[in-house]
């Protein structure tokens, strides 16, 4: 009986040791790949650098920015603040820039529906619910009391424009449902959008959206498929991308059968400093930033580091996603030109259903 308590003894410490040795060998390849802090990129970030609180303040945003005609933003799903980010810009480009329409990650059924709502006499619970409901198919960590709360709000701004400026949404998403389409969902997006500036004749206005975070990078990565927003400059479009990354952050993750869920639904341990995503040079910010805070960073100043650079678009990732690796002889500006990044973000809330 001795020998049998020693054998399992000896074999639970053996699986904890290498359990332990996993762990560290996690975390010590994350921080190698990150990188330590680069004085010639921090002090760039210390003068390229505007912090969000109930609005966008447009300090950063140059001619260039504003001579293009296409505005993404590309998160990843499942932060509460990312909903707020998306209303700030949309009404900071709507006032700027007359931006107007909205391309959204939805197919055109649930952007009629959206803008219905938003075009209604006054707020109809029911039917911006229906439309948070339907994000579950496609996007479920999309779908939340946030999203909704977000639609109710700008629905109150549209409510202040006038009918030359009022927002409208553009779905150029693939309906969830339909599995018949030969081409990739991004080459889907590419051909719904040029259908529908023909059809509705909107080739000389300018447009926003957010997308996931990997449509909206203007290139792809080696071996991989174009983006949208890389369809959409070869096509012809000036297009200035956005992306948002997170810190000491908190990620809604639906019940689903991939992955294992905890209780609230809640995790805290994807973000980009490691260890399951860890995204190079993102210790250049980590003094940068304000506890549960929003900040939004230049990329492409003339002075730019990132120009000659793979920080911020090489990215390993060890469970949601694949890893990211940028095209020989490109840099950080050639993906995107503005980071968003959120610290201490909560989770998006599931809707509850009446």
């Amino acid at each position: 009986m001795r020998k049998i308590m020693r054998f399992f003894k000896y074999a639970l410490l053996s699986i904890l040791s290498i359990l332990v040795l996993v762990v560290l060998f996690v975390y010590i390849s994350s921080r190698i790949f990150i990188g330590a802090k680069d004085q010639k990129f921090t002090d760039y970030l210390k003068s390229n650098r505007e912090q969000i609180s109930d609005r966008i303040a447009g300090n950063l945003f140059d001619s260039n920015f504003y001579d293009s005609q296409i505005f993404l933003f590309g998160e990843i799903h499942g932060y509460a603040d990312n909903q707020k980010v998306d209303q700030y810009l949309l009404e900071f480009l709507n006032k700027k820039a007359g931006v107007k329409y909205y391309v959204a990650e939805m197919d055109s059924s649930t952007s009629n529906k959206l803008n219905k709502f938003l075009s209604g006499n006054s707020k109809d619970q029911k039917l911006i619910a229906e439309v948070v409901t339907a994000m579950k198919k496609r996007i479920p960590q999309q779908s939340s009391k946030e999203l909704l709360d977000k639609w109710n709000s700008i629905y109150d701004y549209n409510q202040t424009l006038g009918d030359s400026l009022k927002i409208a949404v553009l779905g150029v998403d693939t309906d969830f449902d339909n599995n018949s389409r030969k081409i990739s969902r991004d080459s889907a997006m590419m051909e719904n959008f040029t259908n529908l500036l023909k059809r509705h004749h909107l080739e000389n206005e300018k447009f926003y959206g957010l997308f996931g975070f990997y449509h909206v990078l203007q290139h792809g990565p080696n071996g991989g498929k174009k983006p949208f927003a890389e369809r959409l400059k070869n096509a012809g479009f000036e297009v200035k991308s956005l992306v948002g990354y997170t810190l000491e952050s908190e990620m809604y993750l639906p019940k689903n059968p991939q992955f294992p869920t905890p209780k609230d639904q809640k995790v805290s341990w994807i973000n980009a400093d490691g260890p399951m995503m860890s995204v190079k040079g993102i210790f250049d910010f980590s003094d940068l930033v304000k506890p549960n805070s929003m900040t939004l960073f230049k990329l492409d100043a003339e002075d730019s580091p990132y120009g000659n650079s793979e920080k911020l678009i090489a990215i390993k990732s060890r469970m949601f996603g694949e890893s990211f690796n940028p095209q020989n002889g490109t840099s950080t500006l050639d993906y995107f030109q503005y980071i968003v990044l959120l610290k201490n973000s909560k989770a998006l809330t599931p809707l509850k259903q009446e």
